[in-house]
């Protein structure tokens, strides 16, 4: 699967960059595209780029939290029209929901998942690759950036937590979350009050969101009659953590009938089982070579209901198992895990 992200997304990354003395011809050189090229709403680019943008942006300004410095930076618009979504939505609950339904218009490399844990709100960036500290760290500010602006009460998270080590001081991170800041955790998010949750947005417009979503609604639809495969395969990733989907799932997803996707997947010569399980492979592959994930988290997030179902199927698929996969392909055993 190619990760990409929405060319317009980038341009926050860029003005930053730009504004603080980086020189715009290497930038587009990277980019490989025009100003007006990333404004078009449908243009997608490789992560690749975003990610070789900060790692010339941080060597040239020797800034290693230079995500961190982007997510402060610019507003909600960075998203698109799913940005002035959010900036529409009636409480932090409903942006929740919008952030879900529309998150292919912004791009296909992570995900986000929303619980309850331990009496505190918990929102999870889930990326499908190893990414960088650089996007990590502004996907999260930019959260909280959000926040800070649209609630119409000033409230802290409770905790901010990074996957990765810490390498650039903490107290700048900690000044800017007015909270406790952990690197190296066991999942990187935001812990919060509940209370957030249902508190109203300044920018609440329901007229403004009418109008949005409807343009939103238009733009999937044209996306998924283009790419509706690309849909099916993210409706069911971002579904098989809390269950495995069905046919009937995913076609209500669709908005079709079942017996009209069980006919389009026919004509493809394939059926909905094999293409789940193909997305649960490809989707193995990549989390295993390109995240330090443990293999217990993988089955989990794939859906299986026991690690040793995960490796049965793996060795099925591969006649490895998913550690000597990972060794075969000069990958570090990053948990000890042996499957």
């Amino acid at each position: 699967m190619q990760l990409q992200v929405a060319a317009f997304s980038v341009r926050t990354t860029l003005a930053y960059l730009i504004h603080h003395g980086v020189p715009q011809a290497p930038l587009f050189e990277i980019v490989g595209l025009n100003r007006e090229q990333l404004d078009e709403p449908d243009r997608m680019v490789d992560v690749s780029i975003i990610e070789a943008i900060y790692d010339f942006g941080a060597q040239y300004l020797d800034c290693n939290n230079i995500g961190f410095r982007v997510g402060q930076w610019g507003d909600s618009g960075r998203w698109g029209v799913l940005g002035h979504i959010v900036d529409s939505a009636s409480t932090i609950a409903q942006a929740l929901e919008y952030q879900k339904r529309y998150q292919s218009l912004v791009g296909n490399v992570s995900r986000s998942e929303f619980l309850i844990e331990n009496q505190y709100g918990v929102l999870k960036w889930l990326p499908h690759y190893q990414c960088s500290r650089h996007i990590t760290e502004e996907v999260v500010t930019s959260w909280v950036a959000f926040a800070k602006k649209a609630l119409a009460v000033k409230l802290s998270p409770h905790a901010i937590h990074f996957t990765h080590e810490q390498e650039a001081d903490k107290s700048e991170f900690e000044v800017f979350f007015e909270c406790p800041v952990y690197f190296s955790s066991t999942f990187t998010g935001i812990e919060f009050d509940t209370r957030i949750i249902e508190m109203p947005l300044m920018g609440h417009s329901p007229d403004l969101l009418k109008v949005l979503t409807g343009y939103a609604d238009l733009i999937v639809l044209k996306k998924q009659k283009n790419a509706a495969n690309e849909v099916v395969t993210q409706f069911v990733i971002d579904s098989l953590q809390h269950k495995v989907p069905t046919l009937q799932d995913v076609a209500e997803h669709l908005g079709v009938s079942a017996r009209n996707l069980q006919r389009k997947f026919k004509q493809q010569g394939t059926n909905f089982k094999t293409i789940v399980d193909d997305i649960r492979k490809e989707y193995a592959f990549t989390y295993l070579l390109q995240t330090n994930y443990k293999m217990t988290y993988i089955a989990q997030i794939l859906g299986f209901s026991e690690q040793s179902v995960f490796q049965r199927a793996f060795k099925r698929w591969t006649g490895m198992t998913p550690g000597e996969y990972r060794i075969h392909h000069g990958v570090r055993d990053f948990n000890q895990d042996k499957l």
